[in-house]
């Protein structure tokens, strides 16, 4: 065990590294100068994080409303834009949309077991282009999601009924669980035709899963901030990152031998077998290999799951009574009030 003393000596070394950096560095030959957008007054090291709350909407929506719809922050060393107009949203993604098109590689991406495979993290190039055209084309295309509206509908009414079973018996019902387990199986009836989680120690697994993915991911991000210490951060939370990635990989890869086996026997295609396809083609303009495929379903999976292992985060520890229900929702309503709105009558030049 490292004692305290030294382990202190350590990070205050490495902390004045990152300070007197600036003044060791030799000052560049040329020297364009950027027009950027209107910024707040920006900290030394951490920039504008002391402007941002816990509700982040919030926080960005009173920059923008006291510097314009186009905004410059500084998080750390990382910069960025906040667009708050549509008009520039549009000019942004449709008419400069290349010039925005490349993205920060993820915080040691490289080292994780699928490294940049995924969708989300992989730079702009063939891969990218090649999955984006999949995903407009066949993946993700509204033909393919209507022909998910059956299976979509029948979890739905699985839900509603569990609630109201809960409810009939006065019984109180984990809503976070139940919420995971409804989105969880329609992503994967949408990518497999199979669901997930019939079963209630999978929904915990996974939920708790995610919850460890997102804090490693906010640890890693946030120390991917501060420039070098992002090796630190690497060197505290890069291990639990490579262990969460390997469990996630062993789930997908039990689903994805599950749906081979059965792969012939259905009529309709869903996504998986439409990535298969993509997979054997050898002439296809990209060839993406297995570690593609579990990326990809990786991707899908947090960004269909993740949102809804977060709805009981804020209420853990609050229970609802099935049959007074309605009293929890209450005090969050706000009364209505009509006010009369006068209106101009041409005929009569009057108001």
């Amino acid at each position: 065990m490292i004692p305290n003393t030294t382990f202190c000596a350590f990070i205050l070394s490495f902390i004045s590294i990152f300070l007197l950096k600036p003044f060791f560095k030799k000052p560049s030959k040329t020297k364009t100068s950027l027009h950027l957008p209107p910024s707040p007054p920006a900290l030394p090291i951490i920039g504008h994080l002391h402007y941002l709350g816990p509700s982040l909407y919030k926080s960005l929506t009173k920059l923008s409303t006291k510097y314009g719809p186009l905004l410059y922050l500084k998080l750390g060393v990382s910069r960025c834009l906040v667009v708050s107009s549509a008009s520039v949203a549009n000019e942004i993604f449709k008419t400069h949309d290349l010039a925005f098109a490349e993205r920060p590689s993820f915080p040691f991406s490289d080292k994780l077991p699928y490294g940049s495979s995924g969708f989300f993290v992989a730079p702009y190039g063939d891969q990218w282009r090649f999955i984006k055209k999949l995903c407009m084309t066949e993946l993700l295309s509204a033909k393919q999601v209507e022909k998910s509206r059956v299976a979509r509908h029948e979890e739905l009414v699985r839900f509603l009924l569990k609630v109201l079973e809960s409810a009939k018996k006065k019984q109180t019902l984990d809503m976070s669980v139940e919420i995971m387990k409804l989105t969880n199986n329609s992503t994967f009836r949408l990518a497999m035709s199979m669901r997930s989680l019939d079963e209630p120690h999978e929904a915990e697994r996974i939920r708790k899963l995610v919850k460890e993915s997102n804090e490693v991911g906010a640890k890693a991000c946030l120390g991917d901030m501060f420039g070098p210490l992002s090796k630190l951060a690497f060197w505290l939370y890069g291990q639990r990152a490579i262990d969460v990635t390997l469990k996630y990989d062993e789930i997908l890869e039990r689903f994805l031998k599950q749906h081979e086996e059965i792969s012939n026997e259905r009529e309709n295609e869903d996504l998986m077998d439409l990535l298969l396809k993509a997979y054997r083609d050898d002439k296809s303009e990209f060839k993406i290999n297995r570690i593609h495929l579990k990326a990809f379903l990786l991707d899908l999976f947090l960004a269909g799951v993740g949102t809804s292992a977060e709805v009981g985060r804020e209420g853990d520890n609050v229970k609802v009574n099935m049959q007074v229900g309605p009293g929890i929702t209450k005090p969050m309503a706000k009364p209505l009030i009509c006010l009369p709105i006068v209106h101009f009558n041409p005929f009569t030049s009057s108001i």
